[in-house]
């Protein structure tokens, strides 16, 4: 995964391995740039972060970083009708046909004040586009799919560009690139049973 964020005139750059054992729930991501480190997540939201240089890991939990919140869940088991907006409390308003294109369109819950709705655009039953709308109608957000990556299993997007709009009138654009996928029964990488050091010095701080 290379990803590139650019903010401010600023251009930040990162890049890492992703390993992800469907059955297990469990997500190994390791970091080589901007700097080192293994990320293992699963889907009780359990965290562990872990940095060989200093060999220290950092232990937190939250649903929100649950790998059923990832991306590769939603893809990896063909449920790519929602992205996860139901589970975050949206309800479907409408639907409609734009030529080839689905478009569904999600109410945001009452208890979220900064987003009025989301329009997910669907071609051949994968998204290409999805929008977030404020309070005020105004787009804050966008999200493209695209350059789809297709298995037997199931079909994955290789390229994601997301566009979100700032107060100032400013934008944040994220380009992320997944490449060289592989899917086995049985991955032959370690990083699969990845282990931190039992002798790992614990940090005491949450992220």
């Amino acid at each position: 995964m290379d990803n590139q964020s650019y903010k401010k005139g600023l251009l930040t750059k990162a890049h890492a391995e992703f390993f992800y054992d469907n059955e297990q729930g469990i997500l190994v991501s390791a970091y080589s740039a901007p700097n080192e480190f293994i990320k293992i997540s699963n889907r009780k939201g359990e965290l562990k972060l872990y940095i060989p240089k200093s060999n220290t890991v950092t232990y937190t939990q939250d649903y929100t970083l649950s790998t059923e919140n990832e991306l590769i869940y939603y893809f990896a088991n063909n449920r790519q009708q929602d992205l996860g907006l139901e589970k975050e409390g949206f309800t479907m308003m409408d639907t409609r046909l734009d030529g080839e294109y689905l478009i569904f369109v999600w109410e945001a819950p009452e208890t979220m004040k900064t987003v009025k709705k989301v329009e997910v655009v669907y071609e051949n039953e994968n998204p290409i586009y999805a929008a977030y709308f404020d309070i005020d109608e105004i787009i804050v957000k966008k999200i493209y799919y695209y350059d789809y990556f297709k298995t037997t299993y199931f079909q994955m997007p290789t390229k994601l560009t997301e566009i979100s709009y700032t107060p100032e009138r400013d934008s944040i654009v994220q380009r992320t690139i997944f490449s060289n996928i592989k899917v086995s029964s049985s991955p032959s990488s370690p990083y699969f049973n990845f282990k931190i050091p039992d002798n790992a010095k614990v940090n005491p701080s949450k992220l």
